[in-house]
C-alpha cells in the first residue's frame, strides 16, 4: 500500500510536466494548426536558464527569470521563422521545428556539456509531509500545487481575456475569426509565449526533481504528444486529462512491471486512436467546420 501511494503521487508530479508542457501544444496546434516539435526545447531552455540563475542569484530568482527568458525566446522564433511555416503542411512544420529543437539541444551540450545536472532542493524547501503512512518530500508537493494553480491561470487567462476568447474561438473555425476581424496572428504570438514561458517555468521548477541534460526536452516531448493525442487535439482539458492519466499510467506500471512502463503509454495511445480518433474530450474535424 505505502508502495502504491508513492507511485500515485509520483505519477501526479510527473503527469502535471506532460499537462503543463502539452497545454502549449494542444492550444498552439489548436489555432494555428502549427505541429511543434521544438516545444520540448522550451522546458530545456528553461531548466538551464533556472539552473545558471539560480546558482548566483538564488532559486525563486531562477523561477521567475526562466519563463521570461523561454518567453522572448519563443517570440524571436516565432516572429524570425515559425511564422512562415503555419500555412506550410505537417510534413514542413515537423521537419522545421524538429530542426530547431535539435539545434537548441546542440547548443545546450556546446555551452553546458553532455553531463547530467541537477540542482538541489532549497533548505526552506526540503523536508517530508507525512501523508499516512508514507512520508512524501515537501518540495513534490509543492510543485504539484504550484502547478495545478499554474494550469488554472493559464485556463482564467483563455476565459477571461480578449486574447483568450480569439484563441478559443480560433480553436474551432479560425477563419471565422478572420473574417470577423479578429487577428488571430497577434493572439498566437502571445498564447504561443505563454506556452512556452509555462514550459519554461516548469522545467526551472522541476529541476531539483529530475535531472537535466541537453535532451531533456525531447524525454518530455514525446510523452506530452502522446497526451495531446490521448486527450484531444486542440482540447485544453483533453491535455489536463490525458496528462493526468498518462503519468498515473507510467508510475503505476513502473511499479508493476518496470521494463513496460515505457510501452503502455503508446498501447493506450493506440487503443484511443482506434476506438475514438479525436480523442478523449477532443472534437471532429467535422464538428469543428461546421
Amino acid at each position: 500500500m505505502e508502495a502504491l501511494i508513492d507511485a500515485l503521487l509520483n505519477g501526479l508530479v510527473q503527469g502535471l510536466i506532460y499537462v503543463a508542457i502539452a497545454v502549449g501544444l494542444t492550444i498552439v496546434f489548436g489555432t494555428l494548426r502549427l505541429v511543434n516539435f521544438a516545444h520540448g526545447a522550451f522546458y530545456a531552455v528553461g531548466a538551464y536558464t533556472g539552473l545558471v540563475v539560480a546558482e548566483h542569484y538564488g532559486f525563486v530568482t531562477g523561477l521567475i527569470a526562466a519563463p521570461i527568458a523561454v518567453a522572448l525566446f519563443a517570440i524571436v522564433l516565432d516572429r524570425v521563422v515559425l511564422r512562415y511555416f503555419y500555412d506550410k503542411t505537417p510534413t514542413a512544420q515537423i521537419l522545421v521545428t524538429f530542426g530547431i529543437a535539435l539545434v537548441v539541444e546542440e547548443t545546450l551540450r556546446l555551452i553546458f556539456g553532455g553531463t547530467t545536472q541537477q540542482y538541489p532542493t532549497p533548505a526552506f524547501l526540503q523536508g517530508a509531509v507525512q501523508l499516512g503512512p508514507i512520508a512524501y518530500p515537501a518540495y513534490r508537493l509543492l510543485f504539484a500545487v504550484g502547478v495545478l494553480i499554474l494550469i488554472g491561470l493559464v485556463w482564467l487567462f483563455l476565459i477571461r481575456t480578449d486574447y483568450g476568447l480569439i484563441v478559443r474561438a480560433g480553436t474551432r473555425d479560425r477563419i471565422m475569426v478572420q473574417l470577423l476581424g479578429g487577428n488571430i496572428r497577434q493572439a498566437s504570438t502571445i498564447v504561443f509565449a505563454l506556452g512556452a514561458a509555462v514550459a519554461g517555468l516548469v522545467g526551472a521548477a522541476a529541476s531539483p526533481i529530475y535531472s537535466i541534460d541537453p535532451g531533456t526536452g525531447f524525454e518530455f516531448l514525446v510523452p506530452s504528444f502522446v497526451v495531446v493525442v490521448v486527450g484531444g487535439l486542440g482540447s485544453f482539458w483533453g491535455a489536463v486529462l490525458g496528462g493526468l492519466l498518462i503519468g498515473e499510467l507510467y508510475s503505476i506500471t513502473t511499479l508493476v512491471y518496470a521494463p513496460a512502463a515505457n510501452v503502455i503509454i503508446y498501447v493506450c495511445m493506440a487503443l484511443v486512436l482506434l476506438f475514438r480518433p479525436q480523442g478523449l474530450l477532443g472534437e471532429s474535424e467535422v464538428i469543428r467546420q461546421s
